[in-house]
């Protein structure tokens, strides 16, 4: 804008000169300057008229951008208050924030346990192990119910006469196992459900599910 109006003052100074100048063309100025003279401070009179427009168009795009400008300071005020109105995290939420929903936590049964046994195997116990922390740190004070859970095949060499006391004794080595790994045993449970949950195919139904229960 300040640059505008400088151009505009320049103009006017050079017009004003020009105006003085064709006055005095009795005083020794020829005719052929004379119309120079004229042709000139008819350009300076345009340039002049196109400076005045060009002024104009900026200080409406000023106007402009000052407009865009209350509106974004509105939006942004908006927006604290929202930020300002929003309800706390529930009190006794931990500092891990974990969530609230009920989470499960899957093993295969047949890398957990030999066929018709309820010892774990050695790479169940290091599943188990990263699992314990889990419950111990981010789980912190959930309860926990282990289940087991076999196919729908009938048991035949093995001590434990039905599917569910089998998948019994598997949920409660499980538990027994955390246990050993400082999980509070006052947070856990075993179900046995045998095969009364089955998954698509055998080799999927024979799992142990640990189910972290929400709040």
């Amino acid at each position: 804008m300040a640059i505008a109006n400088l151009a505009v003052t320049r103009v006017l100074g050079v017009i004003v000169a020009g105006v003085l100048a064709a006055s005095v063309v009795g005083c020794g100025v020829n005719k052929k300057e004379h119309e120079a003279l004229k042709q000139e401070g008819v350009e300076l009179r345009e340039r002049l008229s196109s400076l005045e427009q060009q002024q104009a168009e900026a200080a409406a795009r000023e106007a402009e951008l000052q407009r865009q400008l209350g509106d974004k300071d509105t939006q942004i005020s908006a927006l604290q208050t929202q930020v300002q109105n929003r309800p706390a995290a529930p009190a006794d939420w931990g500092r891990d924030s974990a969530p609230a929903r009920e989470e499960v936590i899957t093993i295969a049964g047949d890398v957990a346990f030999a066929s018709g046994s309820v010892t774990l195997t050695a790479a169940a116990k290091r599943e188990l192990d990263t699992i314990a922390s889990r419950l111990n740190s981010r789980y912190s004070g959930r309860t926990i119910r282990v289940e087991g859970h076999t196919d729908s095949d009938p048991i035949r060499k093995s001590k434990w006469g039905t599917n569910e006391a089998l998948s019994q004794a598997r949920a409660e080595s499980v538990v027994a196992y955390l246990t050993s790994k400082g999980v509070s045993s006052s947070r856990l449970s075993a179900v046995g459900m045998g095969s009364a949950k089955p998954k698509r195919t055998k080799g999927e139904s024979r799992r142990v599910e640990i189910h972290v229960l929400g709040r």
